[in-house]
């Protein structure tokens, strides 16, 4: 009886194991993920923070962008249209397992990951309007949170900041307290002409923002005038990181370690380029050179979430962010 009962419990943790997802290796170094158009379609690459080993890891004539990495960089999040619409996906961090994030199609963009990696915000696209939505990974049920877009989620899980006043030219950086519900504007605070191309992006220790600005009429000079600035997470403190000289610099992407940031420059009015800023020299290397290049995002293990199995549980608990 005894021996009956331990088989069966061998059988029951085994077929647990069968039915749990197995997820990817992370990158063992840091990687950058971004995508390009250098053959006719949108494709998503890797490439080392300095701009080496540039590798194109989808190959589908589908197009494929805005990628995101998972807490743990298990996992990378972007958006195709492989299957008609532009959907949110899944795959692994070497292009392969690619999955749909929902089984019913819909209009879906701009995704973030929670900090702990079990949920989603992104925007569905309903009737002409962005609306900010979660999901929890692996579940069907989509809670509708605000109107707005490009969603970035605080490193500590209470907050979203998004871009709202689209349809005034008024764009403003909104924080929506995912507790309370109570929205604020964080910046700016003045009913002015803003301009913004992109959303605003939680520093790892979530104490600043970065975000790239217009605020200059007429707004016909965007492509000379907009650029980088950082702002602290109560608004103050505004901080110009990239000169107005020209050209277009926008879409802001953090370090892990929080000491640069990515953003995109439009290049002799061609092509759009990654670049790389340090924020304490303010030295700027240019790491793309090839096509239409597009961030992305910046994964470092060294600063990761961990994953701790629990055996008695057979469930997944993630860990803290590692400190500097």
């Amino acid at each position: 009886m005894a021996r009956r009962l331990f088989s069966l419990s061998i059988c029951s943790l085994a077929l647990l194991y069968w039915l749990s997802p197995i997820l990817a290796d992370a990158p063992k170094t840091a990687k950058i993920a971004f995508w390009a158009d250098r053959e006719g379609t949108r494709d998503i690459y890797l490439m080392n923070p300095d701009g080496t080993e540039q590798v194109k890891i989808t190959h589908h004539r589908a197009q494929d962008f805005t990628p995101v990495w998972s807490p743990t960089g298990e996992q990378i999040l972007f958006v195709s249209n492989r299957d008609g619409t532009f959907d949110l996906h899944l795959m692994d961090p070497d292009g392969t397992n690619v999955q749909r994030v929902f089984q019913k199609e819909a209009l879906r963009v701009l995704p973030a990951w929670s900090p702990d990696g079990k949920q989603i915000a992104y925007s569905r696209v309903i009737r002409d309007e962005q609306i900010i939505h979660i999901a929890t990974l692996g579940e069907e049920n989509e809670e509708r949170i605000v109107a707005g877009g490009y969603v970035s989620w605080s490193p500590d899980g209470s907050e979203l900041a998004f871009i709202s006043g689209w349809a005034a030219k008024k764009m403003k950086i909104t924080l929506f307290n995912l507790r309370t519900g109570n929205q604020k504007i964080l910046f700016p605070r003045q009913a002015i002409a803003s301009w913004m191309s992109d959303g605003a992006k939680w520093s790892p220790t979530g104490e600043k923002l970065a975000f790239s600005w217009l605020h200059r009429v007429p707004f016909q000079d965007f492509l000379e005038t907009e650029t980088i600035y950082i702002v602290n997470r109560d608004g103050t403190g505004l901080t110009q990181i990239i000169a107005e000289a020209g050209p277009r610099a926008i879409l802001p992407v953090w370090s892990p370690r929080g000491d640069a940031l990515l953003y995109e420059r439009y290049v002799d009015r061609k092509s759009f380029h990654i670049f790389k800023v340090s924020l304490e020299h303010r030295e700027i290397e240019q790491l793309t050179d090839i096509g239409w290049n597009h961030l992305g995002d910046w994964f470092d293990p060294a600063y990761a979430l961990s994953v701790a199995p629990q055996s008695h549980q057979l469930t997944t608990m993630w860990g803290k962010l590692k400190k500097k």
